[in-house]
């Protein structure tokens, strides 16, 4: 039950961060910002009602399942940071209404300085998605490369948001070898001097990267 709070927590901070869009945020005293934040997560809490009350009706199409399952799932997938909390792991089975592909994504929600990230994988064959589902109009864009991911030669873009309530940060890469779109976002008040490409170069696994021609060899 109490990381169903932490996730619940996550998801409505990250809401809160995203629900507006403008100039960057005043700088405000520790005690005001945590009344704020209180504030907006009650009246997002009130609108959206509880996590059952939103399923009433219609069936969660998300579940929660173990990264023994998420590495099943998705090859060459990410791993939980060294210093994070995992939260959730969690698998859209088929994800074709979300982004007209229907192998399963994978999702995994954990904390780490005193923030709540999200990040995701899925197989989508030739295409390049972003999976986060964030659909803001970004203040700024670039594009890198990844250490450790694709032998230190994967293509990446980072974006950043500011709005009245904060600012997120997004990264989406892609394994072009095997066709798996990556993301990995994180919302807080305050991001300056914030590098979240650092955290997705944290989340290789060299032992679980596998190859296109993995199986050829094995026989």
């Amino acid at each position: 039950m109490k990381k169903n709070y932490l996730v619940i927590a996550g998801i409505i901070f990250l809401m809160t961060a995203l629900a507006g869009c403008g100039a960057a945020p005043t700088q405000e005293a520790p005690e005001e910002q945590a009344e704020e934040t209180a504030a907006l997560e009650t009246e997002i809490a009130e609108e959206s009602g509880t996590e059952a009350e939103q399923e009433v009706g219609m069936e969660n199409p998300w579940r929660e399942i173990t990264e023994e399952e998420a590495e099943e799932a998705v090859p060459n997938l990410f791993k939980v940071p060294d210093e994070a909390d995992v939260l959730a792991w969690t698998m859209l089975d088929d994800a074709s209404e979300a982004n007209g592909i229907s192998d399963p994504m994978v999702d995994l929600q954990f904390s780490m300085d005193d923030m709540i990230f999200d990040a995701r994988a899925q197989v989508t064959g030739d295409e390049y998605m972003d999976l986060s589902g964030l659909n803001y109009e970004w203040t700024a864009e670039d594009e890198t490369t990844l250490a450790g991911w694709g032998e230190g030669h994967m293509s990446a873009k980072t974006y950043r948001s500011i709005n009245d309530s904060g600012m997120i940060d997004l990264i989406t890469w892609y394994d072009t070898e095997i066709g798996i779109s990556y993301s990995l976002s994180v919302a807080a008040a305050d991001l300056e001097g914030f590098d979240i490409q650092a955290v997705a170069e944290q989340m290789y696994d060299p032992s679980r990267q596998a190859r296109v021609n993995d199986d050829e060899d094995a026989k």
